[in-house]
């Protein structure tokens, strides 16, 4: 996991918690809680929208009821996307509202069929609405966890419980492997803290259950490629909160980053938006009052603010093409630059490969690994290096290609040029997706990298099918 970037995109006095993070028809948006207090009736859910992927945001809209509207949570199916939150009143029902364009809003609509359970973190999958929502529950005693079900996302139906009992489950956070398999991180509000992560086969009507042996609640789970990702607020003591990230391993949760966060209780809740065009590429939410308002008469910690990161994952490293032909270093300009392969008699050629698994015995860092590092030739001179490879392709109709460079690039598939970037230093796995179209076969791709003045060390390249 790499953090790109960690934007604070609140700061007016309020309580900002809760949040909810989507991807829809190309804008990120990004939903919260805001209220007076951490319980208030005056909550109310904002949702604001990024035409430029988190870096600024605009409001579209605002939903309530009658009472405190809390949990935002935002999800779609592609073609609307839902906003969904409870009114924490007497009733405690769960409500959603829906948009075609993002902008223009259904009206905020409790959902049927939930009466008495809140559907905390509904998703589509394969054509249908899913999520588990929590009731019958008794503060300190025992609850509910519930399986719904849902043809349109409004009218929901109570299928089986999940889980009940005296660990009290509540809060879940589902998702689905390529497989089609459930998967959802279930929080318990006993003594322990300590959640359950669950597994179900399609078509969800029985559950696997493993107990986690962390103190997790605020639960959040995510796939990347097949593994899965948790989160929440981590107790580290019992009055000591920090945003633990982990991936799973082997029905362990193994510790990869604590996000800038804490030291009290009010924190974490985080969604999550996976970008369209990249399955490693990801954005999250998450709120804490780690930060200071800039108003230094509002009391820091009662008045926490929303944070935004971007993420990078790469899980498939054997993915990588390993096997290239590099240049000489041509003292000319990037857009001088011509195409050129392996072909070219006008041009010294050696071979080079990326990093392997076996090269961490070396010192090499896991996040090198599908790195061509072609430093000891860029160090300290000017002009460009070319990197060239044939690569063999099945029959596939369409297919993108994922690149990661630290200097200026311009790339070609197949003699015709479809990239040109000004690149970041150090280099990120996965960092731009181009589309291209593939032969059945062989296929040349070729990279013209600037060294930037002998910065520039290497690029990172892999295809995958779409």
């Amino acid at each position: 996991m790499y953090i790109k970037s960690i934007r604070r995109i609140t700061d007016d006095a309020n309580h900002n918690a809760f949040t909810g993070a989507c991807f829809f028809k190309d804008s990120l948006y990004v939903a919260y809680r805001q209220g007076a207090a951490h319980a208030d009736p005056t909550g109310k859910i904002i949702v604001l929208r990024s035409d430029d992927e988190g870096k600024h945001f605009e409001h579209v809209a605002t939903f309530r009821k009658n009472s405190d509207a809390r949990d935002a949570h935002l999800y779609s199916d592609g073609e609307k996307l839902f906003v969904v939150g409870f009114e924490a009143g007497t009733e405690r029902s769960s409500y959603t509202a829906f948009s075609k364009d993002g902008r223009n809003w259904s009206e905020w609509t409790k959902m049927e069929g939930t009466d008495g359970f809140i559907l905390w973190r509904p998703q589509f999958h394969n054509g249908k609405y899913y999520c588990a929502g929590y009731g019958e529950f008794h503060w300190r005693n025992t609850s509910t966890v519930s399986w719904f079900e849902s043809d349109d996302g409004i009218k929901w139906e109570r299928k089986y419980d999940i889980h009940k009992g005296k660990d009290i489950p509540t809060e879940c956070y589902l998702d689905f492997l390529k497989n089609g398999m459930a998967v959802m991180l279930m929080r318990c509000d006993d003594k322990t803290k300590k959640p359950y992560l669950c597994r179900s086969k399609p078509p969800y009507r029985k559950w696997s259950m493993a107990r986690l042996d962390i103190q997790l609640v605020g639960p959040c789970l995510w796939v990347v490629n097949d593994e899965i990702w948790i989160s929440g607020r981590w107790f580290l003591q019992p009055d000591i909160t920090h945003v633990g990230v982990f991936r799973i391993v082997k029905n362990k949760p193994v510790l990869r980053l604590v996000l800038p966060s804490g030291p009290g209780f009010d924190l974490s809740y985080m969604g999550v938006a996976r970008d369209p065009e990249n399955p490693s590429r990801f954005w999250f939410s998450y709120y804490s009052g780690h930060t200071a308002p800039e108003d230094p008469d509002i009391e820091q910690f009662n008045y926490p603010d929303i944070y935004l990161v971007e993420a990078m994952f790469s899980s498939d490293r054997e993915d990588f093409i390993r096997q290239w032909m590099v240049s000489d270093i041509k003292e000319i300009s990037l857009d001088q630059a011509e195409y050129c392969d392996a072909n070219d008699k006008d041009i010294r050629w050696r071979k080079i490969s990326a990093y392997q698994e076996k090269d961490m015995k070396k010192g090499v860092p896991m996040s090198a690994i599908g790195f061509v590092d072609v430093g000891k030739f860029t160090k300290g001179k000017k002009g460009v290096i070319y990197f060239t490879t044939d690569i063999e392709l099945g029959p596939m109709e369409n297919a993108k290609m994922y690149i990661g460079y630290d200097g200026p690039v311009v790339v070609w598939f197949n003699g015709e040029k479809v990239f040109s970037g000004k690149g970041t230093n150090p280099a990120i796995a996965d960092q731009t997706t181009v589309p291209i179209n593939v032969r059945h076969g062989k296929n040349t791709i070729t990279v013209a990298l600037d060294t930037n003045d002998g910065k520039a060390e290497g690029i990172f390249c892999r295809i995958k099918p779409e």
